[in-house]
């Protein structure tokens, strides 16, 4: 049985090194341990046994995952680029689904098109690597937070990390690590403003990463 879906796994593409138990592991960029420290980072602040969450742009869904596993009662995944752009395939993500946690809900839908009406309310929303990608990130980002009923979980690319002013950096072309997606790096003041600014009352900030290029912002109504 573990070789046989190891063999699935290996026929697909993966962002995230998922653990499917048994030894049986996914290829990835993100490997399993910064996973796990990102779990750590994302959720250690929440308590979401019973709550809602929406994972915009899951990608393979390790944080959809590994909220259904921390007790939520609802998931739902989202995303659209990386499955129609060729960086992913969404069927990465059913498998996973199907074999950790198959009561997540899932929808390919764009980050653009994400809004109440369409997807509802969540307690959680988690909005993870995905606010540097946009070409408009305060419109972007003021729609997200709509759908936010108690916290929004942002995570992003991050410049300035000690100047006090509120400020971000626009990166034309590929100037940002070489890819033509890479728009937008706030500072941390920025992106604390910008979260007070639509309503959240308290922004806590926080590194996750260890080249200390991010930033992580759990935002509180």
């Amino acid at each position: 049985m573990a070789q046989t879906l190891q063999r699935q796994i290996d026929a697909l593409p993966w962002f995230h090194q998922i653990d499917f138990g048994d030894g049986v592991l996914s290829p990835g960029t993100i490997k399993s341990n910064k996973i796990r420290r990102m779990e750590r980072a994302i959720f250690g602040p929440l308590n979401l046994g019973g709550k809602s969450v929406l994972d915009i742009g899951c990608w393979d869904g390790a944080y959809s995952i590994a909220a259904s596993r921390l007790g939520a009662a609802r998931v739902l995944a989202t995303d659209h680029f990386s499955w129609n752009a060729g960086w992913g395939d969404r069927r990465s993500f059913q498998l996973a689904k199907a074999k950790l946690a198959p009561t997540v809900e899932d929808m390919d839908i764009p980050v653009e098109e994400l809004t109440p009406e369409r997807v509802g309310r969540f307690d959680v929303v988690l909005f993870l690597g995905v606010f540097y990608h946009l070409r408009h990130p305060l419109a972007g980002l003021e729609q997200i937070a709509t759908l936010a009923k108690a916290v929004l979980v942002v995570e992003t690319r991050i410049t300035q990390q000690l100047n006090p002013r509120p400020v971000m950096q626009f990166h034309p072309g590929s100037l940002l690590d070489g890819q033509l997606t890479n728009w937008w790096t706030p500072n941390p003041a920025c992106m604390i403003a910008l979260l007070r600014d639509l309503g959240f009352d308290r922004v806590d900030f926080t590194r996750p990463d260890r080249q200390f290029r991010r930033g992580m912002f759990h935002a509180y109504r």
